[in-house]
């Protein structure tokens, strides 16, 4: 992508304007948001990632009690961690967070780095999860680009274009339009506009940004919901329920308790040992411990 274009430059700035005052009257309380702290935001955000915002918030606090940063969380077993993760979902998440926590324990002796290339050479670390290390514990001028935000962008600033930006592109054109030393409250503030008001699915009549970008009710159409019972994801989060309530399981009590064939059990099961979540040894299946 080429410069940020004179007209781009000129509308960035009504840009900014429309949001910081939508902000200061519409902002979203969370735990996270009350924190600098890099491993609490790190929680926060791996928590956060496909999963509803209200049910995170008993879980973030519920977890950082048990483990209230990061030697405790890498010095733990796995199988407490996924215990406590039960009920947010996609349990391989809990997994990369550990996994994380060992490598800054391990490499940098507790310490967070602070720069973009060592935090995505972490374990489960991506460009979004680092943008938003950078903005939200360390107060820099990096964006962290979510569906929400990756979203407001293109519709406010590339509705016109023959081609969408990619995402390297998109990041670079959002790091030149970040206020001066307001990128912590400038990430909140889109994510919040975009959760809210500037959805995928067209957005709310008194969304801020239609001065800029328009109607866009029909840009994104409805995409058929994916039927969640009965799913992989289904079976494997009943059988991770199963051995938290339960302990170590055969595969014929295991098959049992989730009310599966054998057969497909153990394809479900074998998912779960390849994403280093249970064990398997002498006919018995378990949490992976650690």
């Amino acid at each position: 992508m080429s410069k940020v274009t004179i007209a781009q430059k000129e509308k960035a700035k009504r840009f900014h304007q429309i949001i910081f005052s939508w902000f200061r009257t519409h902002e979203r309380q969370m735990a996270w948001r009350e924190t600098f702290d890099p491993y609490e935001i790190l929680v926060s955000e791996v928590m956060l990632q496909q999963t509803q915002v209200d049910r995170v918030r008993t879980k973030y606090d519920e977890f950082l009690v048990r483990f209230p940063d990061v030697h405790a969380l890498a010095a733990a077993p796995l199988s407490e961690v996924l215990t406590l993760w039960s009920g947010l979902g996609y349990n391989r998440r809990a997994r990369y967070l550990q996994d994380c926590a060992k490598a800054v324990v391990v490499h940098y002796g507790g310490v967070f780095p602070q720069t973009y290339e060592e935090l995505v050479a972490l374990p489960g670390i991506g460009r979004s999860t680092a943008g938003a290390l950078l903005a939200f514990s360390f107060g820099k001028e990096t964006p962290m680009i979510d569906t929400n935000i990756r979203r407001i962008l293109t519709r406010v600033f590339f509705a016109r274009a023959k081609t969408p930006p990619t995402d390297a592109e998109l990041y670079d054109f959002a790091s030149a339009i970040i206020p001066r030393g307001k990128g912590r409250v400038w990430n909140y503030a889109l994510l919040d506009i975009g959760a809210t008001l500037c959805t995928a699915r067209g957005h709310h009549d008194d969304c801020p940004l239609v001065p800029l970008h328009g109607k866009v009710a029909d840009v994104v159409k409805p995409k058929k919901a994916e039927t969640f019972h009965g799913s992989a994801r289904f079976w494997r989060g009943k059988i991770m329920r199963a051995l938290i309530a339960h302990g170590d399981m055969s595969l014929a009590a295991l098959a049992k308790a989730i009310d599966l064939p054998k057969e497909e059990t153990v394809m479900h099961v074998d998912t779960l040992i390849r994403d280093r979540l249970v064990h398997q040894s002498r006919g018995c299946i378990s949490l992976k411990k650690g």
